[in-house]
């Protein structure tokens, strides 16, 4: 108990400064404050910038001429003006001259411009080597390397973004295809199975046309043959014809021929009204004769010499009567018969004439000779051409045959149905999909950063706290105490100054930036034990080193920035910073605070924090043992600093 009851001596000695030094009392204040401010400062700068990119002002200078693909007319740089201004990701301004957006760039007006060549839509669309379509940010590093950075980020999420965009397009007309595909497959397989039964079809039509034109070249050989005696019997027949028709009666002989005909019946019933007459004389002669013998009979002398003369002449007149008697009837049936003959004459000389006009005609219808001729040539080339069109047909048989058997491979080579391709247009683009599954996840950028800075703001309050205070000095009323007494007099205060710096950057964290920390408090805890361990320190090296040890606390806190893996990982850097890292409490405070904010390193923050503790505590040790106390009287004991 003594050993507190003289700490609190010494501390309420120390606490002494304020009633003597009143202005002391706002600069505590301030140095209470200022970590703080220092951290809300710089956080509240880099606390979420994606939120505020907006107001970055950026130029689109759109040169694309566009494209037709596929007769429809393509534009992407139009569609990439009008995309990014509806996201409004940045204070987007058109733009229409390159050189001028450029300048601008390095004027430092516009924080880079994104200039779309003119032959953009078709150099992107067509892909002919990779990364065709050029886009071009124009940026000034110098100018801004944040901002740089931000433009190349840009950049690659713009690349990204058109690429998906294009592939998702070029998988759409994919899947078209591969439908389409589907069904002409489907329709080449019932055509296929069409050709089949055609191509058997014409086989077997083939096969019969082969046999029917082997008879057509027999037949044809055996006409064009019988061709050759028949044109030879054509033209004897014609020669026939035309002798004939050289050798008819004319005409007039034909009609005197008729009219002898008619004299010659004329003449028989003449003749026969003469041999009637005849015979009717011949009757009178044999009566005239009769009676003559009759009357002559008794003449004397001649009387008997005259009537058998008489007698003689009536039997010479009778035999004659009945001679004209049958020389009469005989005429009749001549005089009938010349009748008939005349008609018949007539008819004849009527028929010969239409006989001889018929000839005339025949003659006249025969062909030439030497058509004749070609008629039996064209006979045997048709002969010659139905044996060569037997032989085409035998080959026709024979590639039909093939043809079949090929169709028949086809058929069955053919796969039943064209697989259709899973999925849409946008997830075949972007088949893959990296899912990055977050451990301690992290609220904005600013809370990234405020592992970092939370332990920088501190140590740069105890640093503060030390330049306020003198380290080294006590009043003169406190040396008869223990160095044990002593130290956590001294630390009374200064530790209470600390602990408020902590306690106000833990509230600018929660009202000002609202940071909700996994464990409060543990980031509590880790806040408060960090901003005593860096005063004692602090404390340990101005023992050692006099007001020299400010100086390599500062030092000391660029090196422990360096090393401690705040923001960078601490294998990023060279094998020294790596060595040292461990042995430095600014690598656990970061540890203890991201462990405490973020449930990081599996929310083990207390073993961190026990690990900075011991370092606050080897601090109060090798302060508690190095260096002397300096005891000043009351009129000296004052700040270090002339406030």
């Amino acid at each position: 108990m003594g050993l507190f009851k003289n700490a609190f001596q010494v501390a309420a000695l120390e606490g002494s400064l304020f009633a003597h030094f009143p202005k002391l009392r706002f600069s505590v204040i301030g140095i209470v404050l200022i970590p703080a401010l220092y951290a809300f400062i710089y956080l509240n700068s880099v606390w979420d910038p994606n939120s505020r990119t907006a107001e970055l002002p950026v130029a689109i200078v759109n040169l694309d001429q566009g494209a037709q693909v596929d007769g429809k007319a393509v534009n992407l740089g139009g569609d990439l003006t009008v995309g990014l201004k509806a996201k409004n990701a940045f204070a987007f301004r058109d733009a229409s001259d390159p050189e001028q957006a450029k300048r601008a760039v390095r004027d430092g007006k516009l924080l880079f411009a994104l200039i779309v060549p003119p032959g953009f839509s078709s150099d992107a669309m067509g892909a002919a080597t990779s990364g065709a379509g050029k886009l071009v940010v124009y940026v000034s590093e110098g100018n801004n390397y944040a901002g740089a950075g931000i433009a190349r980020r840009f950049a690659s999420e713009l690349g990204h973004q058109l690429n998906e965009t294009l592939n998702e397009k070029r998988w759409e007309a994919v899947l078209g295809v591969a439908a389409g595909s589907a069904d002409g497959l489907v329709r080449l397989r019932e055509g296929v199975s069409k050709l089949q039964a055609g191509a058997a079809t014409l086989d077997g039509g083939l096969a019969q046309a082969h046999q029917g034109s082997t008879r057509l070249a027999s037949g044809t050989e055996a006409l064009s043959e019988n061709l050759v005696l028949l044109t030879d019997g054509v033209k004897q027949l014609g020669a026939g014809a035309r002798t004939l028709d050289g050798k008819k009666p004319p005409a007039a002989d034909l009609q005197a021929l008729k009219d002898g005909a008619v004299q010659l019946a004329s003449g028989h019933v003449e003749l026969q009204k003469g041999l009637v007459q005849l015979e009717g004389g011949a009757g009178k002669l044999v009566d005239g004769a009769t009676e003559m013998r009759e009357q002559t009979k008794g003449i004397p002398i001649v009387g008997t010499k005259v009537s058998t003369g008489a007698g003689q002449l009536a039997d010479g007149a009778t035999q004659l009567r009945d001679g004209l008697r049958t020389a009469s009837q005989g005429e009749a049936k001549l005089s009938s018969g010349s009748q008939s003959l005349s008609k018949g004459v007539d008819q004849l000389a009527d028929g010969f004439a239409a006989y001889s006009a018929g000839v005339s005609t025949l003659a006249s219808r025969f062909p030439p000779d030497a058509k004749l001729d070609e008629l039996s040539a064209g006979g045997h080339t048709a002969a010659q051409a139905n044996k060569q069109l037997d032989a085409g047909l035998a080959q026709l048989k024979s590639g039909s045959s093939q043809l079949r058997a090929g169709l028949a491979t086809l058929a069955a080579s053919l796969p039943p149905g064209v697989q259709e391709l899973a999925g849409t247009p946008k997830g075949l683009a972007a088949s893959v999909e990296p899912v990055v599954e977050i451990d301690a996840p992290v609220a904005t950028q600013g809370q990234g950063f405020a592992s970092n800075f939370i332990p920088v703001a501190l140590w740069l309050g105890a640093t503060m706290t030390a330049f306020i205070f003198h380290l080294r000095r006590l009043p003169v009323a406190a040396q008869n105490h223990s160095r044990a007494a002593l130290l956590l007099g001294k630390m009374g205060i200064l530790g209470a100054i600390n602990l408020a710096q902590a306690a106000a950057v833990l509230l600018m964290l929660a009202l000002l930036l609202d940071m909700y920390p996994a464990h409060a408090i543990g980031l509590a805890l880790t806040m408060a034990v960090a901003s005593l361990t860096f005063m004692l320190v602090i404390l340990a090296l101005v023992r050692a080193f006099g007001d020299s040890g400010k100086a390599v606390a500062l030092i000391l806190m660029v090196l422990q920035l360096s090393s401690a893996g705040g923001v960078m990982p601490v294998e990023l850097t060279n094998a020294f910073f790596r060595t040292i890292s461990p042995w430095l409490p600014f690598t656990w405070a970061v540890r203890a605070v991201r462990a405490s904010s973020f449930g990081a390193f599996g929310s083990e923050w207390a073993s961190a924090l026990g690990v900075l503790a011991l370092f606050g505590l080897a601090a109060f040790l090798f302060s508690m043992f190095v260096g002397r106390w300096k005891f000043v009287s009351p009129q000296e004991h004052r700040p270090a600093m002339d406030i």
